[in-house]
């Protein structure tokens, strides 16, 4: 597995029309309908990350331009051809962050910023919420923390699937040392991995390969706007 991550640059509106020409047919669809300046650009910036995990995977220019990207049942996009490209994308704030594997892949991004517990209380397994009150005793930044590590991991746990977010995140209960998420209606264990101090934000990724990077690689914007 490879994860990426990318500061979303405030690019000048007259450099958006070349950078769209880099980015996939469907996103460029996507971005000429879209009116909202920091819209378009959050999703430049994100195309053009994909575009370079595809090109760092050992494919060619010739076959991104080529590349068709179709969606499943429930929504998770897919490259037709490349099995073997098995990718996942995020943004939040200032970061976008995309995961590339052979197998199922998954990954969440969250700025971690105010909270609430009654979303928590709501969506978290009664034990995941007994942990959370817990890590008040210690200090609102682990409770934070916690809070982001559950929401990222069972983002990303979703995203994993396949089944889109209409299947519900509270299915899934974060062990205590967030080295695996479960999955009460598959009864199945999947791999993940918090990476909980980056820049002020929490990133989650889960595989069913189960092996992750140390860190994230951090690519400057500049680098994903080359031709």
């Amino acid at each position: 597995m490879e994860i990426y991550a990318t500061r979303i640059d405030e690019t000048k509106e007259e450099e958006l029309e070349r950078l769209c020409d880099l980015i996939d047919r469907k996103r460029y669809d996507k971005v000429s309908a879209t009116r909202h300046k920091a819209a378009r650009k959050r999703s430049i910036c994100v195309g053009l990350l994909l575009r370079y995990s595809f090109l760092k995977a050992g494919n060619c220019e010739e076959e991104w331009m080529q590349v068709e990207i179709k969606q499943g049942e429930y929504g998770k996009p897919f490259l037709t051809n490349y099995p073997d490209f098995q990718y996942s994308l995020s943004h939040s704030g200032e970061w976008a962050v995309c995961a590339t594997d052979t197998k199922p892949v998954g990954i969440d991004i969250q700025e971690m910023k105010h909270w609430n517990l009654n979303l928590a209380k709501r969506f978290y397994h009664e034990k995941e919420y007994g942990r959370l009150l817990n890590q008040e005793k210690f200090s609102t930044k682990n409770q934070t923390k916690a809070f982001y590590s559950m929401w990222t991991a069972k983002e990303s746990a979703v995203k994993r699937s396949g089944r889109g977010i209409g299947a519900g995140i509270s299915q899934y209960i974060t062990a205590e040392d967030y080295n695996s998420i479960y999955d009460a209606e598959k009864k199945q264990t999947v791999h993940i991995k918090v990476y909980d101090d980056f820049e002020g934000y929490i990133v989650c990724a889960c595989s069913d390969a189960g092996i992750f990077p140390n860190e994230l690689k951090v690519i400057d914007f500049s680098v994903l706007c080359k031709n």
